[in-house]
């Protein structure tokens, strides 16, 4: 508590002047001055039992009780005896007898110090004393976002915190880890859970933090919703983008789904990365050889698509609305050729009657990221909607932690 330390010292000097005139109760006034006098060799212990006296004096003016406890307090802080200094500054708060331009200083200092005693309740009332003058202040949302969240008001520290992180969004800074974390256990603790708030809090956890378990707690939320297999495609190309496509079924399920929507290539790429990773390896000879044959018909299929890419432009071009262009697109993003994939797609889109636009968006959007071109990538994600406007959503997010 170095800054409460910092702040009070003048105070107690600026007492110690003032007392002459106006502490009048001789039992007061020689404790007091003894007190002044082992404060300035830095005698601690003698200050304060000097100070006790003067306290233990029944009849004293309000005045002379307020001056006895900014040189107690002084004297705790010196001490490092925190816990018995929080109540003195809340009383001399309370009292009406502080200068108005140490009200807010001492303000956050009771606040402080009743959070480092673990009082979160006096923590949390302090802080919120702060905040009615001072809205938006960092350091002490901060602190009244633990206290709530220490006190078990989950809603209280969700809205106190969230705005914290917006706050620092706007003035275009990163929010802390450990904001955004409070944010989201604030949410998941709420009875019922608040869905909405989790799923919210992870997009800014991958945001900021991609860490592959943030992206694979937010992915787990959005695959629960039906969508068909087209969606549930997009999903685990998401999942391998961020690094958390990792148990076999999945590896063949996706393998399976890209077969099926046309992008054999993919499909070989995938189940070599498996195999390469040693998800899909197997001891169990039955097992590994399903892998096999996996790859194997993904492998025959890919090849025979590669050789017809050249018949395919030639036939997209003539054909009269974009569908087989963007298929071809497809094709050719599957193959890691990204020139040629944002050139088909994009003259696809343009051209119309495709079959779904907006997973044919979500397309252009992954090559121009495979091209490094964040920018466009962005804007081609942000058109896909309807069934891929959540898919689209979170790839826009991928291209800002990219």
């Amino acid at each position: 508590m170095v800054p409460a330390v910092t702040l009070l010292a003048p105070a107690a000097h600026a007492a110690e002047e003032k007392q002459q005139n106006k502490i009048t109760t001789k039992a007061v006034a020689v404790p007091l001055k003894a007190a002044q006098e082992a404060m300035q060799k830095k005698q601690w212990d003698t200050a304060l039992t000097e100070i006790k006296k003067a306290a233990a004096v029944e009849k004293k003016t309000p005045f002379e009780a307020y001056q006895i406890d900014e040189f107690m307090g002084f004297v705790l802080i010196q001490q490092k005896k925190f816990g018995e200094a929080a109540p003195v500054f809340e009383r001399m708060l309370n009292s009406g007898l502080m200068p108005a331009d140490q009200v807010d200083d001492r303000t956050k200092t009771v606040a402080q110090l009743y959070f480092q005693q673990k009082d979160y309740t006096k923590a949390a009332q302090w802080s919120k004393k702060w905040l009615e003058k001072h809205p938006n202040t960092e350091d002490m949302g901060i602190l009244l976002g633990q206290s709530q969240y220490l006190l078990n008001d989950f809603k209280g520290a969700a809205e106190t915190m969230r705005g914290v992180v917006n706050n620092a969004e706007k003035a275009g800074r990163k929010p802390d880890e450990n904001w955004i974390q409070i944010v989201m256990s604030s949410y998941f603790k709420m009875q019922p859970q608040d869905k909405d708030g989790i799923g919210d809090a992870l997009k800014k956890m991958v945001r900021y933090y991609p860490k592959p378990e943030y992206w694979e707690n937010l992915l787990d939320i959005y695959r629960r919703k039906e969508g068909g297999d087209r969606i549930s495609l997009g999903y685990y190309r998401l999942m391998n983008e961020v690094g958390v496509l990792k148990d076999k079924g999945d590896f063949v399920e996706m393998a399976q789904l890209a077969i099926d929507a046309g992008v054999p290539g993919e499909a070989q790429a995938i189940v070599q990365k498996g195999m390469d990773s040693g998800v899909l390896k197997s001891a169990d000879k039955t097992e590994q050889g399903r892998y096999d044959r996996l790859l194997k018909s993904a492998t025959d299929q890919a090849n025979l698509d590669r050789k017809t890419l050249t018949q395919q432009q030639a036939e997209a071009d003539k054909a009269g609305t974009g569908q087989v262009l963007v298929g071809l697109g497809q094709a050719y993003l599957s193959y890691g050729e990204t020139d040629k994939a944002i050139a088909a797609l994009e003259k696809g889109i343009a051209k119309g009657g495709v079959t779904d636009a907006d997973e044919a968006q979500l397309s252009l959007g992954m090559a121009y990221l495979k091209k490094g071109q964040k920018e466009q990538a962005r804007e081609a994600f942000k058109k896909a909607g309807n069934k891929f406007k959540d898919l689209g959503e979170l790839w826009v997010i991928r291209t800002q932690s990219a």
